[in-house]
């Protein structure tokens, strides 16, 4: 009678297909947002990521007297945009897309959230104060 047990280093090479396969469809390291920089005409630019329905980070305090300048780059599964209480907005943004928010001198407190329907209830919120 022959057997139906495949050799071992066969069976071996399977397993470990079969391992990296699952490997590439579960969650990828999370991206981080750069640390903010003062550029050289003296603004204040904040690199911000839209990930999981959030912003990273969440606040921003922008330095008196400075203009802030906010970097926003979508790197979630669905599309995202930034806007403030103020009036302003980014485009709508497909993952790995990035746009540029000139805010502008803030004095006091300045909401912003994503306008896409159901992502603010959900939390996509930030503030920003000056």
């Amino acid at each position: 009678m022959k057997s139906l047990r495949r050799p071992a280093p066969r069976r071996a090479a399977v397993v470990l297909t079969a391992a990296l396969a699952l490997a590439a469809c579960g969650p990828q390291a999370s991206e981080e947002p750069a640390a903010p920089y003062v550029a050289d005409d003296g603004s204040y630019h904040v690199p911000v990521l839209a990930r999981d329905m959030r912003f990273h980070p969440q606040e921003i305090a922008v330095p008196e007297g400075r203009s802030l300048v906010i970097e926003l780059k979508n790197v979630d599964g669905m599309p995202h945009d930034l806007v403030t209480a103020s009036g302003l907005q980014t485009p709508l943004l497909p993952r790995g897309e990035t746009a540029t928010l000139v805010v502008g001198v803030v004095d006091g407190t300045l909401d912003a959230w994503c306008a896409v329907t159901g992502h603010r209830e959900a939390g996509m919120v930030m503030t920003i104060t000056g």
